[in-house]
């Protein structure tokens, strides 16, 4: 699978939650899935889809530049959630939090990744992220697994194209 599939995935849901490392492979140009996150946000900017993060993935996005003092890093992030277009940020409800709860104790999810599902299912958009435990859990809503598009498995698996041992 590639961008493409991506994308098609992507614009299948219509409407999506885009969790912080999508934002951060984004705002970084990650070296591995920077294109993927562009080309999303491109989508996002034209307007063909319609998303949203979570008012956790600003808290998320902001605490290393703040640590490390990099206020440019910290500027570039405020225009970003503040501006970018077709963007919206999702605050934290009383609802959001009870259904969080429920996800945390349906799934053992970390409670932010909790707070992301509960967001998506109360705001009906699929997931977008890249957490390995996230896509492994049945959650309440779509999840949309990055790396499940822009990677390929690093090992072939035991034995493909190569004979038996004897």
């Amino acid at each position: 699978m590639g961008i493409t599939e991506f994308l098609a995935t992507v614009k299948k849901h219509q409407r999506v939650l885009i969790d912080t490392n999508i934002a951060i492979y984004f705002l970084e140009n990650n070296p591995v899935f920077g294109q993927g996150a562009g080309e999303l946000f491109q989508m996002v900017e034209a307007g063909k889809i319609r998303a949203y993060l979570s008012v956790i993935s600003v808290t998320e996005l902001l605490v290393k530049p703040l640590r490390a003092g990099n206020e440019e890093l910290v500027e570039k992030i405020m225009l970003f959630i503040n501006y970018f277009p077709n963007l919206e940020v999702i605050d934290l409800t009383r609802d959001i939090a009870v259904r969080a709860a429920e996800v945390r104790a349906a799934t053992n999810l970390k409670v932010p990744d909790a707070i992301l599902v509960a967001t998506a299912a109360t705001t009906d958009c699929a997931l977008i992220g890249n957490d390995r435990e996230c896509a492994k859990k049945n959650l309440a809503v779509p999840y949309i697994y990055l790396e499940e598009f822009l990677t390929s498995p690093a090992v072939p698996p035991p034995g493909a194209g190569f004979p038996a041992p004897t």
